[in-house]
């Protein structure tokens, strides 16, 4: 009769049938019903245009087990068929249809809903009782709902009901309705309320919501004071069974609750418990009634059905709470999320001016977090997010915020300020509070510090995202203390960071304007003052702003990796100025040394761009010398030693610059073991003569250097008296403002033809 391999039971020769869903899906969720019911009421507004639903099922299928079953049937459809809906649930959809249905007509019904359409068909329910019952159906496909494949819906309209049942049924469409198209809670307990008033004679209708520890509010309560409703639900649970209806008549309630009801005509309370979608108590359904003990079966059908569409409305309800919860929450910590905090501070901005105070805000951020999180795992960083949420909760006065807006980085919103002393004070208890050990669940201890960003605002305008920048700014400073410390966010910063902004737009297109210019400072033989090579020293010449020194301008290009082609040029204009150098008095060219950054070092092209340059200009490898500083960041140093290496065996010079200002000298000669020359830093050369613990410096790294058989240039020599302590500790060569400045490439030819550049 029915192939039960649909969610409804119809067959046909379709590979896959309009109720076959790709996926198995659980059942459907009571409160989500009414939403369906609404979608196909939206769809196909024919459906429900005459008011004439007697019932509703919906179906899915099971692929893994090859069975459709129903998933939901409505009261009145089981009524139809004679059946509690309690036996049908789980069932196939065949025991709802009955023998003398057309295969046909069922797959003409499904080739139609595959196709996107409603179906509507005239067919026959099969009653338990063994009658058959006539019904105008119609079947449609929703499309989906929220977390699950696509579902089944059939709608049926009985073609003979009872007159009496109609009528009722037709009465509540409208609650149907309003809970299908999401009507606010209060809404659908009014409207069951009024259908309560309409239905029964001398009935008053009450609603009592009970809380998860069976706490009552009121949600309805008729022309009663509201406490009187209160005590008659605490007695209803407290005195007799909650998971079935129940009549109390008013001379069984306790006085004076009793002697209350009298007097206010109620004779009987019919108490109809409605429970959710997780089974538990919900609230209370109550007609309080003037006249009669018990409702007639048609009244006590009738409120049960009432009190479903309240648990549903309650369910649906609750969910909404819930996803409007989430959608503004940290999942993990339960804080106000980014969009919840940051909504809040627009509003406190907007509320500055009525008073003397100010807000404060405070960006905080966990150090080495992604250190800890990769190395102990996401379960310890967890743990570790969830005790800060906790101590920065419990470090902020009542009133202000604290929200999660990413990763490991909190904000603190503190309203109510009197001024930057209040602020700086949150900041420093904020600090202290993460400074103090965390215990693990397994008693490990771990060491976290964070960073704070402090931004104080005392008037209105400024944006959250301006504010959360001028944050971060502070974070900023804070963080490059080594953590553990605050800073203030400063208004002059916002200046400094428009000028940087300008400098990094202007410098993207210096190279192709040809801005850039290079400058030489002669490194001179000690011995006989004569020059014998130069360093490359970049230079800007930006429009308006007149030439530009390295220091304005190449901090910027490092953080934006424009280093990398300004660099990129360096080598090739140093190569083709270097071609086109005058052969000197000694029959050579000097050779040039070029500045490396971290960045370039890490270019795997580097070392190609190094070639190229020599191809394309003719220039030899033993005329270019490149310079690495000892300040190097360790973990640097490795990609920069292979490129070093490969750049010392195309026959370049390789120079360690500001040497003996680093932390680990000798390990720095040992890893750049390819270099052939150290820069003694002019921090040293500066003291020398007149400092005891410079000049030792200086006298030590010479005598380090000559044991390796490295050469030495002392950089920064600005004095006569500088040149011949140098002399006498016999440094080779020397670099500084005594003998030249930085100069044009035309001075630097000139120069390269004086024998001697300084006179002693």
């Amino acid at each position: 009769m029915v192939d039960s391999s649909t969610p409804l039971g119809l067959s046909g020769t379709h590979s896959q049938l309009p109720f076959d869903p790709p996926l198995a899906a659980p059942a459907p969720e009571l409160h989500e019903v009414g939403p369906v019911i609404g979608m196909a009421l939206d769809t196909f507004p024919e459906i429900g245009s005459d008011h004439a639903i007697d019932g509703v099922a919906m179906s899915t299928f099971n692929p893994i087990s090859g069975q459709a079953h129903l998933m939901y049937v409505s009261e009145n459809l089981a009524n139809l068929v004679g059946r509690p809906p309690a036996d049908l649930l789980g069932r196939s959809p065949e025991l709802l249809l009955s023998p003398r249905t057309p295969m046909q007509q069922l797959s003409a019904v499904a080739a139609v809903v595959e196709s996107g359409q409603q179906a509507i068909v005239n067919l026959w329910l099969q009653h338990a009782e063994g009658h058959e019952v006539p019904v105008r159906a119609s079947f449609l496909l929703v499309p989906s709902l929220p977390r699950q494949a696509p579902h089944f819906l059939a709608l049926y309209r009985c073609l003979t009901p009872p007159a009496v049942e109609a009528a009722r049924l037709s009465d509540q469409s409208d609650i149907l309705d309003s809970l299908a198209r999401g009507n606010e809670l209060d809404e659908v307990i009014r409207q069951v309320a009024d259908r309560i008033s309409d239905q029964i004679p001398q009935a008053e209708c009450w609603v009592g919501l009970a809380d998860r520890a069976g706490t009552f509010e009121l949600a309805l309560a008729g022309k009663q004071p509201p406490e009187t409703v209160l005590n008659v639900c605490r007695y209803l649970t407290e005195s007799g069974p909650i998971s079935t209806p129940r009549c109390v008549r008013f001379d069984d309630f306790p006085s004076p609750l009793s002697d209350e009801l009298k007097q206010s005509g109620v004779h009987a309370v019919w108490s109809y418990p409605f429970a959710g979608s997780d089974r538990a108590l919900k609230g209370l359904l109550i007609v309080a009634q003037g006249e009669r003990s018990e409702p007639d079966p048609d009244e006590n059908q009738m409120l049960v059905q009432l009190s479903r569409v309240v648990a549903v409305a309650v369910d649906r309800n609750a969910a909404e709470a819930t996803l409007a919860h989430q959608a503004l929450h940290d999942a993990l910590t339960q804080l106000p999320n980014r969009a919840l905090i940051l909504d809040r501070l627009e509003q406190a901005v907007a509320r500055l001016g009525r008073d003397k105070s100010c807000l404060a805000a405070l960006l905080v951020d966990l150090n080495r977090f992604k250190a800890l999180n990769d190395s102990r795992g996401a379960e310890v960083g967890d743990q570790v997010l969830l005790e800060v949420s906790r101590r920065l909760r419990g470090s902020v006065r009542l009133g202000d915020t604290v929200g999660r807006i990413g990763g490991d980085q909190f904000l603190v919103l503190c309203v109510a300020v009197n001024g930057e002393a209040d602020a700086v004070a949150m900041a420093e208890r904020i600090v202290s509070g993460l400074a103090e050990p965390i215990v693990l669940p397994d008693g490990d201890q771990l060491g976290v510090t964070a960073s704070v960003g402090v931004v104080l605002i005392d008037r209105p305008g400024l944006s959250p995202s301006t504010i959360i920048s001028n944050a971060e700014s502070a974070l900023g400073k804070a963080a490059e203390t080594g953590g553990g410390s605050f800073a203030l966010y400063e208004e002059a910063w916002q200046q400094k960071t428009v000028i940087r902004h300008e400098v990094e737009q202007a410098l993207h297109v210096a190279i192709s304007e040809e801005e850039l210019l290079l400058h030489y400072q002669p490194i001179v033989e000690i011995a006989t003052g004569r020059m014998v090579g130069s360093e490359a020293l970049i230079r800007w010449d930006r429009p308006g702003h007149g030439v530009l020194p390295p220091a304005d301008f190449i901090e910027i290009a490092e953080e934006t990796g424009l280093i990398v082609p300004v660099g990129d040029w360096v080598i090739d204009e140093v190569c083709r100025q270097l071609a086109a150098w005058p052969v000197g008095p000694i029959g050579v060219a000097p050779f040039i040394s070029v500045n490396l950054s971290a960045r370039q070092l890490a270019e795997e092209s580097l070392v190609s761009t190094v070639l190229a340059a020599m191809d394309r200009h003719g220039t030899r490898a033993k005329q270019l010398a490149f310079e690495v500083t000892e300040s190097m960041r360790v973990e640097d140093i490795q990609t920069a030693s292979v490129s070093l290496r490969k750049l010392a065996a195309l026959g370049c010079k390789v120079a360690i610059d500001d040497f003996g200002i680093g932390y680990a000298t000798l390990d720095y000669l040992r890893r750049f073991s390819m270099a052939d020359t150290i820069k003694i830093d002019r921090s040293f050369v500066n003291g020398l003569g007149a400092s005891r613990e410079d000049t030792a410096i200086v006298t030590a790294s010479i005598a380090l250097a000559s044991s390796l058989g490295l050469s030495v240039v002392a950089e920064g020599v600005e004095t006569e008296a500088q040149y011949d302590a140098l002399a006498e500790l016999r440094c080779k060569f020397a670099q500084g403002y005594v003998l030249s400045p930085p100069v044009a490439l035309e001075e630097a030819h000139h120069l390269w033809f004086v024998s001697r550049l300084i006179h002693r």
